[in-house]
């Protein structure tokens, strides 16, 4: 008789990451694949800030537990990025600093939510929320948003949710969509939010990618939002694995305790890089101006390929393509883009469970010369193949 298994670990796979695993082994067996499955920066630390971490690691080679919030030094770095960036004065008492943003997020479910309470996310939305989500034995509410709304919620859908919720978790710029919450609307889903007791998780893991509109950080709106962010996007420190968080002050000493018994405390190398990376914003920024050039030849590019239904992308470096004319299984559209075509993306179902499967995302975190490739090579494919075809293949 087998020994019993939890239902809270039963979670969906996480496509992209299997894509990604799925795609390193091609290239590994030599094959030449154009990579569009991962939000993955192909710009490194720049090397000024990985000599820093060389001597880092000479001068003290123990590196050994920092606190559990993080170092003191890069809590106070954090601050003032805030007041820098968005002139917005945030204690570093109410900062602390984890292995990636996916730890804050967990801490955030634990220090504020109970077995049973809901969370409601706003589809099409990052795969893993839902997953932690279920993992920490909390519900999710799933309000859809589309094209009409920027893929991005509005106050009127949230008045307007199927159940009522006791959090929500805002993305933007998002993932997959790469949009951006109108402003004025933030403010307005915060407010009404404090107002009807519900807890806003602010993901803004792409924040400083944009192109044109800042993303605001929640923070302007109010001092009660959590917001969660990550060095591994426009710092591009993504193998490094370490994130920040900012909660009310009412909550630091339970995100500290969950913290020290859940993770000790974060990388110690990590955490100096991350401190000499505020050195180099204007290289990061530079990342930026190609994520902006790749952007343009994607909005180029695709609609020639005859993919011509596109996420309005305003930030990050993803686009959510609508391939329903092409398919009605995004999944087994991926797998024949990518033997037939050699280009890689993930499935909107990975994002959105009920209408996922007339999606697809494309990240074009790549170089501009790969994004010509991937537009070209879809061209010659989508042009071999009748639209009937591929419908008939992904059935």
């Amino acid at each position: 008789m087998a020994l019993k298994i939890s239902f809270r670990s039963d979670i969906e796979t996480f496509r992209a990451l299997d894509n990604l695993r799925c795609v390193n082994e091609k290239i590994a067996n030599g094959e030449d694949i154009i990579r569009l499955e991962a939000g993955q920066p192909c710009f490194g630390v720049p090397q000024n800030v990985l000599e820093l971490a060389k001597s880092s690691i000479d001068e003290n080679p123990i590196q050994g537990y920092t606190d559990a919030l993080g170092t003191v030094a890069l809590r106070k770095a954090i601050s003032s990025y805030y007041k820098d960036y968005y002139d917005q004065n945030i204690s570093y008492e109410r900062i602390g600093i984890t292995a990636g943003s996916s730890p804050g997020l967990l801490m955030t479910f634990l220090a504020c939510f109970d077995a049973d309470d809901k969370i409601a996310l706003c589809t099409p939305t990052y795969a893993a929320y839902k997953n932690i989500i279920k993992s920490v034995n909390l519900d999710t509410v799933f309000i859809q948003t589309d094209a009409s709304t920027n893929f991005q919620p509005t106050l009127e859908l949230l008045q307007n949710a199927p159940k009522k919720f006791d959090g929500i978790i805002i993305n933007s710029p998002s993932n997959p969509a790469g949009t951006i919450i109108d402003e004025q609307e933030f403010e307005k889903i915060i407010s009404w939010c404090e107002d009807n007791n519900i807890r806003v998780i602010s993901d803004e893991a792409y924040h400083r990618i944009t192109y044109g509109n800042k993303a605001q950080t929640a923070c302007k709106f109010s001092d009660e939002v959590i917001v969660l962010n990550t060095f591994s996007k426009f710092f591009a420190m993504t193998g490094w694995r370490l994130g920040w968080f900012i909660v009310p002050e009412n909550l630091i000493s339970r995100m500290k305790k969950l913290s020290e018994s859940l993770f000790v405390s974060p990388p110690t190398i990590s955490q100096q890089l991350a401190l000499g990376i505020f050195e180099h914003l204007d290289e990061l920024d530079a990342y930026v101006a190609k994520y902006k050039e790749n952007h343009d030849i994607m909005l180029a590019g695709l609609p020639e390929s005859g993919l011509t239904q596109l996420s309005h992308g305003e930030g990050a470096f993803y686009l959510y393509v609508n391939v329903s004319e092409f398919t009605d299984n995004s999944e087994e559209f991926c797998k024949a883009m990518l033997e037939e075509a050699g280009v890689s993306a993930t499935s909107g179902v990975d994002f959105d469970p009920e209408r996922g499967h007339h999606f697809i995302r494309m990240s074009y975190a790549g170089t501009p010369e790969d994004m010509k490739e991937a537009c070209q090579r879809l061209k010659n494919w989508l042009r071999s193949n009748s639209s009937g075809q591929l419908k008939q293949s992904a059935v």
